[in-house]
């Protein structure tokens, strides 16, 4: 009886060993998703604010862009004016 007991011991250490080791891998794989899921939005974060980046200085140049045309077009209405009082003046 006294190796049948041990056999039965034995036999339980190890279910309790694959147990643990089971739930062990079990939190392992749960931590590892995790991890791969915010490195995954941290690297979708991160783009999307270089592509804000981007955008934001492509709109500052194009309103530059826009004042540059708009003073301009101001200056030839100018120059337009004047040629068209200079030229009723000499009619």
């Amino acid at each position: 009886m006294a190796i049948g007991s041990k056999e039965v011991k034995n036999k339980r250490n190890f279910s309790t060993i694959a147990i643990i080791v089971g739930w062990g891998l079990t939190i392992l794989t749960v931590i590892w998703q995790v991890a791969m899921k915010d490195a995954t939005y941290s690297i979708r974060i991160d783009q999307i604010e270089e592509e804000v980046e981007t955008l934001n200085t492509r709109v500052r140049t194009t309103d530059d862009f826009r004042l540059t045309i708009s003073s301009q077009l101001a200056e030839i209405r100018t120059d337009l004016t004047w040629i068209k009082q200079k030229l009723n003046g000499i009619k």
